[in-house]
């Protein structure tokens, strides 16, 4: 028995509805499942952080090696003890040396019966057990799950960068699971809701013959994303032209008014980010773009350094006024951008400062490139006079090997200050 369009229209409808309903609620609970866990993951990295700024490591291997505790062993239990307390997921914050015979505790925030004091040296448990020679040799592991809560182990160093125990954040997981039972529940509810009305809806057009409009948006919108907007030509769906007199001529004309929002939207999403990102004066990137490069660059072993300064700069301000020093570093930030290429960056991370970060250099280019800057007439910024003039003092600096990217930084910000001190001499 042939089954009729009817029928067969609405029952693809349902299955799709149906899988759309279940891959919906799969995607966002996921999603929302990641969410947390990223949350759980913040969360305890800020504490470690935080607690980084007061647990010193030469200390810890003090109070490992005499376990004597002092003034200053309390001040920072105490402070350990605060930070739990910001949070009702924070459950426990320890610092824990492991070693053959399990973990010897340094602090910890728990006081009840259970908590450790100093040297007290507790076994390995299953979980920690599984994993003893990482935690032994201070590596750097995933989070240890256990029941309602889960463990993270950042490592903590001496001054020498040398691992010698762990900052332990348990989290607690019972709120997040109830949240996201909770969501599940909710989103099952609203999206099987929303998703039947689409099916009902869907059938009833059909039911009205709009099958030929439909499809002519559908094809419009699968196209959207490929097609909008490019040298100037009309995207497909500002090309529909459905004059149905119903909704779903209202529905194309709302279709028409999103797509403008949406490119209205992302322009100024794209100002907005860029902005964010640069010196409003000099259009080179900014000094938060310029941490943020540190933080991405910390292993990067070929970075090279050219550190500028502006010397002269707050003379010509007190004796020409501001609008000439303004020029001085217009023209800086133009000598700075001759030489940006794909792998330089420049910054402007202070009035009369500025940073380029090479990468995948080399010792040799950085001292070519800084050579070729110090020889280049247009480093100097403003007419000589018997008094001064300004001109660019330019470092350089190649990452040595085991040097952190902050005492690179260091060593062209002391070239950059010798080429400033010789130059002023001559």
């Amino acid at each position: 028995m042939k089954k009729s369009l009817k029928y067969k229209i609405v029952l693809a409808i349902v299955i799709i509805v149906c899988i759309m309903d279940m891959s919906f609620i799969f995607v966002n609970y996921v999603n929302y499942m990641n969410v947390n866990r990223n949350y759980t993951d913040s969360l305890a990295q800020t504490v470690a952080n935080t607690c980084r700024l007061v647990v010193d490591g030469d200390s810890v291997t003090d109070y490992l090696d005499n376990r004597r505790r002092n003034t200053a062993y309390y001040e920072v239990w105490n402070k350990l003890i605060d930070y739990r307390n910001t949070s009702e997921n924070v459950l426990q914050i320890s610092v824990v040396n492991f070693r053959d015979g399990g973990g010897c505790y340094v602090y910890d925030t728990d006081l009840t019966e259970n908590g450790a004091f100093l040297g007290d040296i507790r076994p390995y448990d299953e979980v920690q057990n599984a994993i003893k020679d990482e935690l032994i040799a201070c590596e750097k592991i995933e989070p240890l799950e256990y029941n309602g809560r889960s463990d993270y182990y950042i490592p903590l160093n001496s001054s020498y960068n040398i691992p010698v125990a762990y900052i332990i954040v348990g989290i607690s997981t019972e709120n997040v699971r109830r949240e996201q039972l909770t969501y599940l529940g909710y989103i099952t509810s609203i999206v099987t809701s929303i998703t039947v009305l689409f099916g009902v809806f869907m059938i009833w057009f059909m039911q009205h013959n709009v099958l030929g409009p439909l499809n002519a948006m559908s094809k419009a919108a699968s196209s959207y994303s490929i097609a909008i907007l490019r040298d100037g030509k009309e995207s497909p769906i500002s090309r529909m032209n459905i004059r149905t007199g119903d909704e779903l001529e209202r529905l194309c004309e709302s279709m028409k008014k999103m797509e403008h929002d949406i490119i209205a939207s992302s322009s100024q999403l794209a100002i907005a980010d860029w902005n964010s990102n640069h010196d409003s004066m000099t259009q080179l990137y900014n000094k938060r773009h310029y941490k943020e490069q540190l933080k991405e660059l910390q292993n990067d072993c070929t970075i090279g350094v050219i550190y500028f300064d502006i010397d002269n700069l707050k003379r010509m301000n007190d004796t020409f006024g501001h609008e000439k020093g303004d020029a001085v570093i217009l023209k800086a930030a133009e000598f700075i951008r001759r030489y940006l290429t794909e792998q330089a960056r420049g910054f402007r991370i202070g009035g009369d400062e500025f940073v380029m970060l090479i990468r995948d250099c080399t010792e040799e280019k950085v001292q070519e490139l800084v050579s070729t800057m110090r020889g280049d007439e247009k480093g100097n910024l403003s007419d000589v006079t018997a008094e001064f003039y300004c001109r660019l003092a330019i470092g350089g600096a190649f990452r040595k090997t085991a040097e952190t990217l902050e005492e690179t930084i260091k060593r062209a910000d002391d070239e950059m200050y010798k080429n400033k001190h010789s130059v002023r001499k001559a």
